[in-house]
């Protein structure tokens, strides 16, 4: 299968068909709570760790950090920002991670106390994700067209398109080029 989702890795992890991804916490989260034996004992036999670092010598991970957005357009703009600051305090945050099972990686150091990262010690790598991890953006700016890029999966599509064989690998990063202009030209 060459088509892809924001759950397939999952998917195909939980399967045993793949047995390595870059992924956030979910895998695990997902099987060590399913009823499934077999998912169970994947996800008790699997681990986590940072990426390696290849031959730029730094690390180059994508970030996994969401975090609460306010939009201009809002209809109370002002209940927004206080529902955020709100949210963002060390109280409301640290219950949050921990509900999350670590899924989100902390935005401020001042939370890498919060007693989830340490529970398990297949959560603690992804506390320190802020240290070694590039945003969306890199070497380019955050914005509309990074998060487009993401979000329509041209890196991925772009190595499905190589691998499968349906484009060589030189034209299936001219496509996967042609395909960002059209968000970075806006």
């Amino acid at each position: 299968m060459l088509s892809w989702n924001d759950s397939n890795n999952n998917k195909a992890f939980l399967a045993g068909d793949i047995s390595l991804t870059f992924n956030g916490i979910s895998i695990w989260t997902v099987g060590k709570n399913s009823a499934d034996p077999k998912q169970r004992a994947i996800a008790e036999d699997m681990n986590h760790a940072p990426m390696p670092i290849g031959p730029v010598g730094k690390p180059t991970e994508q970030q996994n950090i969401l975090i609460a957005y306010g939009y201009n357009h809002s209809k109370y703009p002002k209940a927004v920002k206080e529902y955020i600051r709100y949210m963002w305090e060390k109280e409301q945050y640290d219950a949050w991670e921990q509900a999350s099972n670590g899924y989100v990686a902390p935005p401020l150091p001042a939370y890498n106390d919060n007693p989830v990262w340490t529970s398990d010690p297949k959560i603690t790598p992804f506390r320190d994700c802020l240290k070694r991890c590039l945003d969306n953006g890199y070497a380019g700016s955050l914005g509309y067209a990074s998060a487009a890029v993401m979000g329509d999966f041209i890196v991925v599509d772009m190595f499905a398109e190589a691998c499968s064989g349906s484009l060589a690998p030189k034209a299936a990063a001219a496509h996967a080029a042609e395909r960002a202009k059209r968000y970075y030209q806006v």
